[in-house]
């Protein structure tokens, strides 16, 4: 894995009590918190999640701070905003594993698989993404 580094903005309104969370290079894509010292992971946890699902879909990411890129958030929506910059894992070359299980498991895995139109490799990895992301929520 390799760590790409994006811009977050965290920001809290007059009167509200929660932190908002939006990352300008990924419209759209949110967050909250109700502490600030839990913007950094709660931004760790909402940037994997979306890169973890524009890769699955064969999504480009947008450049990244180590690519040149430089947010450019509107400065006229935030009212108080802190930035943050939020590491993100993105697979690199693949990497080649020894794994031992039950074969009726391993069965089962490649059955699936192939129904889904996928690798043993990509269907293993795409289920331990959800575990991750599961475990991280």
């Amino acid at each position: 894995m390799a760590t790409r580094h994006y811009i977050a903005v965290a920001d809290i309104a007059p009167g509200e009590r929660m932190w908002s969370i939006v990352f300008p290079d990924f419209p759209g894509v949110t967050s909250a918190a109700s502490e600030f010292a839990e913007v950094p992971q709660q931004a760790r946890d909402a940037l994997a999640t979306v890169v973890d699902d524009m890769l699955s879909e064969g999504e480009a990411l947008p450049l990244s701070v180590e690519e040149g890129r430089q947010a450019e958030p509107g400065r006229g929506t935030f009212h108080n905003p802190r930035y943050i910059v939020v590491p993100v894992e993105v697979p690199e070359n693949p990497t080649r594993i020894n794994v031992s299980m039950d074969r009726g498991l391993l069965k089962r895995i490649d059955e699936t698989a192939a129904r889904r139109g996928m690798t043993r490799s990509g269907f293993l990895a795409e289920g331990a993404r959800k575990l991750l992301r599961a475990l991280s929520g």
